[in-house]
């Protein structure tokens, strides 16, 4: 198992929920 090849996968992981929360918030404001 290729360390590099964890570490890319977990940072897209996290940048994936970082974009869906900042997305979600866009829409809860939105709202507001």
């Amino acid at each position: 198992m290729n360390i590099l090849h964890v570490m890319y996968g977990g940072g897209a992981l996290v940048a994936a929920l970082l974009l869906v929360y900042l997305v979600y918030a866009l829409f809860r404001a939105e709202e507001f």
